[in-house]
């Protein structure tokens, strides 16, 4: 399975970091065995392969996974069955 993104974002200088600030993006360190989940790599009990997001925010813990948890069940509906 490949999932292919097609778009453009373009932000002025310093309009990414004062919404990081503001708190509409979250940053997020993540392995590439996290990532590659997606792509085929070998799932473990307990990680959400169909929620790119919830998968990552649950991972920060805290605040983080409170959101996803908030917000599981809706998916990535970019990704394809």
């Amino acid at each position: 399975e490949v999932l292919f993104v097609k778009g453009h974002a373009a932000w002025v200088p310093g309009q990414l970091s004062r919404e990081i600030e503001k708190g509409v993006w979250y940053v997020a360190a993540a392995s590439a065995d996290l990532i590659l989940r997606y792509a085929g790599a070998p799932v473990e009990e307990g990680d959400n392969a169909s929620d790119l997001w919830a998968d990552v925010l649950s991972t920060m813990g805290g605040k983080y996974e409170e959101i996803a948890l908030a917000n599981s069940g809706r998916g990535d509906s970019r990704m394809l069955p």
